[in-house]
Parts: structure tokens; C-alpha cells; sequence
């Protein structure tokens, strides 16, 4: 099974990067083909880790029964880290496809190499602690489970706070008859003019700023706050067709280059506070200031997430840290009562 497992993941990490860098989006203005196909391929191995040395471990204390804490240890590392070792020809095709930065691939490396222990850590203390090799195997897959998908729950113990109630106004630009003279740049009229009176709409909103630390102790999370979340400006190209009129190009929209800053910005949009006070919308002023009354096409600009926010990284190695004493305790007591006894 473990080389199975190893000749699939060495097979489809190649085809990820194989089609990303041939992709025609990938390769668009504004993105990183070699950066993007670098994440896809760590989160495939993140996947591997969370799922296959737990799996793994099955055959082998099948094989050779229940080892010592060291040795149990010892081999859920080699383990694990054999699925780093056969994504690594991909990883490094990524790397120089676009010349991806040491200043990315190294810091994302090391973590990921560091949740090779910290899961491998959590199988070995199961089947260490419990004689029962299914049960030890159940345990580890919960300990897994806790700490993926744990940091999540919590979050969404949010949603049964109060909600605030968010406000916002609106001045949206007077279309009168439709034959307004339009700037044939953006689309709009060339002298817009907004409504006196704005319009009102109110949404129910979770605050998540006092669960959002925890967030990052989920080891997808932790590797994509490894680094600085990179954004670019993809322009999407304007619709063209013979009998049609061209249309003016879209404005360009910030996005992330790659799967770490997706996750790592909607982590660090968690921590900006929901305001009750009201959100002034003035179409006009958008549409003097970015060409479009609809900058970033309607959505948060990642960038201005960055700024406002601050890098999980530290917290999620702390709540990792916390996660990985009170396993080790509890198995302890477990282990030691079940030897006592």
C-alpha cells in the first residue's frame, strides 16, 4: 500500500504542475503559473500527510506489532516524509518554471516538513498509548480530525453570538434615459451624477475577531501564514466578436497568486471587526477614483485585508504546540492506566 500511495502522489503531482503551467489563465497577465502549481502541489502533500501516515502505519504495526514511542515515532517520519520526497521533482518544476522565490519556497517547505512531525507525532502517541492497534488507528484519525478540522468548528461557534447588524448607504449613479454620452473607456456616463438620497440596506453579520487565532493552528492554514500573501492584477480580457461593438476592457481585479494567499487572506479577514456603524457606498466617487463604480468587482480589495491584519503563523504554532501537550497527556494517562491495570 505505502508504495502505491507513493507512485500516485509522485504521478498526480507531476500532472498538477504539468497542467497549471500549461494552462492559458496560469499564464495570464497578473499570475504566477510556477507559484500557483507550487501551492497545489504542497496542499496535495499536506493531504497525503493527513491521510496517508496514519493509513500507512496500519500494515506496519500489523507487520511488527506494538513498538516502543521512539521507534513507533521514527517510522511515521520516514513516512511522512517520503510523500515530500516524491512531490519533490514537481515542487522543483514549479520552482523553475516562473523562478519562484527562496523567500516562498523554502519557509513553505520547512513548515511543511515541520507538520511531518507534528502529525507524525500525534499517530505515534496513539499507537503508543493504546493496545488495540484499530483503536489506536481510530484515535489517530481523530487526533488528525482535531487538529484540521477542529480550529474550524470553533470558528463557527461565532454564528451563535449575537449577530451586529452592518448598514449600508448607497448613492447610486441616475441613469435618465439610457442615451446618456458614455466614456467609451469605462462604459459609464462621461459626467455622472449620484442620487441625493442614498439607499439603505442592512445585513446580520458574525463577528469571528475572537475566535480568529485559532484558525491558523490548522496545518493548511499554518503553511499558507509561512510566508507573505502575494496578490496580482489579473485584467480579464474584454468580450470580442465579429458584428459586436468591442467593449472597453474590465478594470483589473487584486487576487492571489496561489492557494497559500487565498487561504492565508481568508484567515486574515477573520480579524477585521464588523462595523455597526453605517458603510457609505458612493458610486460616483468609485467610478471618479477607479474607473468603475464596482472596483475589485464588487469584493474586498486582499490588499487592504493585508494591511489590516496581521500574519497566524505565530498563533498557529502555539495552538499546535497547546494541541500537541494535551494529547500527549491524555494518551499518558491513558497508557499508564491501561499498563496499571
Amino acid at each position: 500500500m505505502w508504495f502505491t500511495l507513493l507512485a500516485v502522489m509522485a504521478g498526480t503531482s507531476l500532472l498538477i504542475v504539468a497542467l497549471t503551467v500549461a494552462s492559458e489563465a496560469a499564464a495570464a497577465a497578473g499570475t504566477d503559473a510556477g507559484r500557483m502549481a507550487f501551492s497545489f502541489v504542497t496542499f496535495l502533500v499536506l493531504v497525503a500527510l493527513l491521510l496517508g501516515i496514519a493509513t500507512v502505519f496500519i500494515s506496519i504495526r500489523e507487520q511488527l506489532g506494538q513498538l516502543s514511542f521512539l521507534h513507533t515515532y521514527l517510522l511515521t517520519v520516514v513516512v511522512g516524509l517520503s510523500f515530500v520526497v516524491v512531490a519533490a521533482p514537481a515542487m522543483l518544476w514549479a520552482i523553475l518554471s516562473t523562478a519562484v522565490s527562496s523567500e516562498v519556497w523554502l519557509p513553505v517547505l520547512g513548515t511543511t516538513v515541520l507538520e511531518v512531525g507534528v502529525i507524525a507525532l500525534l499517530v505515534a502517541l496513539a499507537h503508543w498509548a493504546l493496545k488495540s492497534g484499530s483503536v489506536a488507528t481510530v484515535t489517530a484519525f481523530t487526533l488528525i480530525a482535531g487538529i484540521t478540522l477542529g480550529p474550524i468548528l470553533v470558528v463557527a461557534t461565532a454564528t451563535f453570538a449575537p449577530p451586529i447588524t452592518q448598514t449600508t448607504q448607497t448613492y447610486y449613479i441616475n441613469w435618465e434615459d439610457g442615451n446618456e454620452p458614455l466614456d467609451p473607456e469605462t462604459g459609464y456616463p462621461l459626467n455622472p451624477t449620484c442620487a441625493k438620497a442614498p439607499s439603505t440596506s442592512t445585513a446580520l453579520l458574525t463577528d469571528y475577531t475572537g475566535v480568529s487565532a485559532i484558525i491558523a493552528t490548522s496545518p493548511l492554514a499554518l503553511v499558507s501564514a509561512s510566508i507573505t500573501p502575494a496578490i496580482g492584477d489579473y485584467v480579464m480580457p474584454g468580450y470580442e466578436d465579429q458584428g459586436f461593438e468591442p467593449q472597453p476592457p474590465m478594470p483589473a481585479i487584486a487576487v492571489p497568486l496561489d492557494l497559500f494567499s487565498s487561504v492565508d487572506v481568508a484567515s486574515r479577514s477573520l480579524q477585521i471587526p464588523v462595523s455597526s456603524e453605517p458603510i457609505i457606498d458612493d458610486e460616483c466617487a468609485k467610478l471618479a477614483e477607479y474607473g468603475t463604480p464596482y472596483p475589485n468587482n464588487g469584493q474586498a480589495d486582499p490588499r487592504d485585508i493585508i494591511a489590516e491584519t496581521q500574519s497566524g503563523f505565530v498563533a498557529g504554532a502555539i495552538g499546535q504546540g497547546a494541541f500537541l501537550v494535551v494529547a500527549t497527556l491524555i494518551l499518558a494517562m491513558i497508557r499508564v492506566r491501561t499498563r496499571k491495570f
